[in-house]
């Protein structure tokens, strides 16, 4: 989502982004070193990212349910050549010293990073839900309503998008809580990984092969190195979607050494 804010591309290829958008993503758990490497890295391969409008910051725990962190927070936007307009906090239960479970630990959080809204920037916090509950052998469904903590977070906030994972490792992505309008539809999602590593519709081409596809061209053919050259895409995710497109039958091959590829013209044989 951070990237395809920063540079104005279609989240999940389907909603718009209006324009690219400044976006300070904040880390407060994990490592930092995971994160970037075994993350970011295989998701520019399938989404790209614009560095001027991306910006990320790593503290492992901040408290920003104190007034005092929240200002030097602000004084360092304002010190940023391209201040963001939303930010990314990741996590919650690192980002304050409160007890989730407690109200007024709660607000004290949501009085102290408002500061950020007046500012008129957009805050989307990850957060964690709670345990399973299980009832007469049956698990609950409990949507968004089972996060973690106080009620005042869902109260507070504006929309709870909701990413479920089910046993086949598919992902169910809903937005159940919207209270301005309905930005977001049921999608179901299929996690990439791990080169590229992204998500995708299910149903719909990989954005890894679509990439490829963007390079191949009807009668001229090009080899899997010089698609690896001209994409970007590390030479496993070329030869994984030059694998599903001869499936499609959306691409011809040339047999010898090196293999040529090109796109398949109506009743041309693969």
């Amino acid at each position: 989502l951070a990237f395809c804010l920063s540079t104005g591309t279609p989240f999940l290829d389907k909603y718009p982004v209006v324009t690219p958008t400044p976006v300070l993503y904040i880390q407060t758990e994990g490592k930092e070193s995971e994160t970037v490497e075994a993350r970011m890295r295989p998701m520019t391969r399938a989404i790209p990212v614009n560095e001027t409008h991306f910006s990320r910051v790593f503290q492992h725990f901040l408290p920003l349910d104190e007034e005092a962190t929240v200002d030097l927070l602000i004084g360092g936007l304002r010190k940023m050549l391209v201040p963001p307009k939303v930010i990314i906090l990741d996590s919650l239960y690192t980002s304050m010293g409160g007890d989730l479970n407690e109200n007024q630990a709660v607000r004290r959080f949501i009085t102290a990073i408002s500061k950020l809204l007046k500012l008129g920037i957009t805050l989307i916090i990850i957060h964690h839900e709670s345990k399973e509950q299980w009832e007469e052998g049956r698990l609950l469904d409990r949507g968004d309503r089972g996060s973690y903590g106080s009620v005042f977070l869902r109260a507070w906030v504006s929309h709870i998008l909701y990413l479920k994972k089910h046993k086949d490792k598919s992902r169910t992505l809903t937005c159940d809580t919207q209270r301005s309008g309905n930005v977001l539809e049921r999608e179901e999602l299929i996690l990439l990984e791990p080169d590229p590593l992204c998500f995708q519709l299910r149903g719909s081409l990989p954005p890894a092969t679509e990439a490829v596809l963007k390079h191949l061209k009807v009668g001229e053919g090009v080899t899997r190195d010089q698609l690896v050259e001209r994409s970007g895409l590390s030479l496993r995710s070329v030869t994984y979607a030059l694998s599903q497109l001869y499936d499609l039958k959306k691409v011809t091959m040339r047999t010898g050494y090196p293999r040529f590829y090109s796109l398949r013209t109506s009743g041309e044989r693969a």
